[in-house]
């Protein structure tokens, strides 16, 4: 099929360096023969896209070991992205002819873009050289929509040269479809995610623990900087109203003012305890200071809720992941200061999965609402489900990708086939 044509693409291109690729650059002598299982290139186009591109690759080298896959990315990456060592990093190719020289040299058999910020020199090219697109882990939002608001026919253009288009949920969908493009190769996928590995913990001392508290309400402030203590302690208070047994497992920010804490705590009245004192949260304990930042796969399993501290006024120096708490089936409350974890709270919201305390006097009824059973349970459900799908999305991702990539091998193999005859 002959690709959509855009006039306003056409003259983006043309104000460009050109390079026509058919027959103008000799394959890089370093690439020997032709891989049996087929090369992909992939190409990052935008930061938080970078983590999905990691999982896909790991993904797909596992499935396909014998598959090459080269790597590019529009950005430098965060620290912590690991791609797998077999995959081979290209540079960022910065302009047409940069693109032109990388297709001819590697000569993909698939080209896979993962985020929503379209390279149009690269879908063209790919495109001109017959070399299928994919688009995945694609999240359009109202950025996109303002950039190509006035350039619907150049983005359909765009578009129209994807084989697929995997986007992350229903929103980039319908902005997609708003902005003209061919809704035919659309597929919501769901975001793509790695899904964290729980904390661990001793199961006997969590037997032991949830044993010695004997099915009391209990909910953690996780990480609570000195400036939310009052605040934590004001919500415990107003929460006892509803639930006189309730014990606040409270983990200070600096572990070392632990000792302050618990004597200033127990100077008002509280009955307190220490972890690092061989403290228990017995029948009488009311505030019970974990102290040891290590445990904190234990204390998600015993509190059927979490504040995740210092979202209510930020400050807090090691502010800890809600997908921690959602991983393990813990209730996820915080306030509007979501800090690096932007990008989980927002997932989180998305699918009704955590609890949002605008401000630090609804802390407490917010506790005391989700301390009932039914309804810690249906966040808490809906929150493991966040973090834990994601490996289902890279385990699809993956298939369609390798049935596109088989698919072209094939067609190749016929086509050869038939000029041989």
């Amino acid at each position: 099929m002959a690709p959509r044509r855009s006039l306003l693409l056409w003259l983006y291109l043309l104000v460009r360096p050109r390079l026509v690729l058919s027959g103008r650059l000799a394959p890089d002598p370093r690439e020997g023969e032709r891989p049996v299982a087929g090369r992909i290139w992939m190409h990052v186009t935008e930061t938080p896209a970078a983590q999905g591109g990691a999982l896909i690759a790991r993904r797909l080298v596992a499935a396909r070991p014998e598959l090459e896959l080269r790597v590019s990315q529009a950005q430098d990456p965060p620290g912590e992205v690991a791609f797998p060592p077999e995959a081979r990093q290209l540079p960022a190719p910065q302009g047409r002819r940069a693109i032109v020289r990388l297709l001819a040299q590697h000569r993909p058999d698939l080209v896979l873009l993962l985020g929503a910020d379209l390279p149009p020199e690269l879908i063209v090219e790919a495109g001109a050289a017959e070399i299928p697109l994919i688009l995945a882990d694609a999240r359009f939002g109202a950025p996109q929509l303002r950039r190509w608001r006035f350039r619907r026919g150049m983005f359909a253009a765009l578009m129209a040269r994807f084989s697929r288009i995997f986007v992350e949920d229903q929103a980039s969908a319908a902005i997609i479809a708003r902005l003209h493009a061919p809704a035919a190769q659309v597929e919501v996928t769901g975001p793509l995610t790695e899904p964290p590995e729980p904390l661990g913990c001793s199961e006997a001392e969590r037997v032991s623990l949830a044993t010695l508290m004997q099915a009391r309400p209990a909910w953690l402030a996780t990480s609570v900087p000195q400036a939310e203590i009052a605040a934590v302690v004001g919500a415990h208070e107003a929460a006892l109203r509803h639930a006189h047994r309730m014990l606040l497992i409270l983990v200070p920010d600096d572990p070392a003012s632990g000792p302050a804490l618990a004597e200033s705590l127990a100077a008002q009245g509280w009955s307190v305890a220490r972890r690092n004192l061989e403290g228990e949260p017995d029948e009488d304990v009311q505030i019970f200071i974990a102290d040891d930042p290590t445990e904190y796969g234990l204390w998600y399993r015993l509190a059927p809720v979490s504040y995740m501290g210092g979202t209510l006024r930020g400050g807090a120096a090691a502010p800890r992941a809600p997908f921690e708490a959602a991983a393990l089936g813990s209730a996820v409350l915080h306030g509007p200061q979501a800090g690096d974890h932007a990008a989980q709270y927002a997932r989180l919201t998305e699918a009704r999965a955590a609890r949002l305390v605008s401000a630090e006097t609804g802390l407490g009824d917010a506790v005391a609402d989700l301390i009932a059973p039914d309804k810690a349970a249906i966040l808490a459900h809906n929150a493991w489900a966040v973090p834990s799908g994601g490996g289902g999305v890279a385990e699809a991702l993956t298939r369609r990708i390798l049935e596109q990539l088989e698919t072209r091998r094939r067609d190749d193999r016929a086509s050869a086939r038939a000029e041989a005859r």
